[in-house]
């Protein structure tokens, strides 16, 4: 275990971009809105702290992929799931550096150190912005295992809940030499932003464009 803005800013941004990218097959009208219901209420009035880990490989090929991720799924959490209080994400960040052997601590000793009444954790097991051994063939991938830390659990090193998340973007889109069809920057920002929208989603009920 190692290691973008509310949903409608997020969603404005993905209108902008999603036009320009041939190989979607973007046609006005062919998104959909689908409603989601939350599939834990246990942040509600709680002190939060979202922690995010990534690999090596992620680290050292992604090095703002961590930072970006664990500041907009705070910031979402913060803006939607009713009395939290979220710790900073600044400061999440600055203790994980400070720290760089916490992830071999147990759950139980990690929510005590950040001193909150629940922990998301994030560990996110794949990332990458194209198909692997092919950087002319783009396509975005997270996918990650997220666990709830309950501070008042009997064993709260036993999680109170687990998700898996596997997030794509968009379908394989091949890029011709001297003929761009989507930047690399482009889909990576959207497979973060897809990421954040889902991660966070669990928490709250919400509504998806896709």
């Amino acid at each position: 275990m190692r290691q973008w803005i509310k949903t409608t800013g997020s969603m404005v941004l993905l209108l902008a971009l999603l036009p320009v990218v041939p190989g979607c097959n973007f046609r006005p009208g062919m998104q959909k809105t689908i409603d989601v219901k939350a599939q834990y209420l246990g942040l509600n009035d709680r002190s939060v702290a979202v922690v995010i880990s990534t690999s090596d490989f992620t680290a050292f090929n992604y090095p703002n992929a961590r930072a970006l991720i664990t500041k907009e799924i705070t910031r979402r959490i913060k803006a939607n799931v009713p009395g939290v209080t979220v710790s900073d994400p600044g400061q999440i960040l600055k203790w994980q550096d400070d720290n760089p052997y916490w992830a071999t601590r147990p759950p139980s000793a990690l929510i005590r150190q950040l001193g909150v009444e629940r922990l998301v954790l994030v560990e996110i097991g794949e990332y990458r912005t194209h198909e692997p051994g092919d950087k002319h063939v783009l396509r975005g991938v997270i996918s990650a295992t997220i666990n709830i830390v309950e501070a008042e659990a009997a064993d709260p090193d036993n999680f109170g809940a687990s998700f898996n998340k596997n997030v794509l973007y968009p379908s394989a889109v091949k890029s011709k030499i001297g003929e761009v069809a989507v930047s690399e920057q482009k889909v990576e920002i959207m497979t973060q932003t897809y990421f954040c929208e889902e991660t966070a989603g669990l928490f709250f009920d919400h509504q998806l464009i896709r």
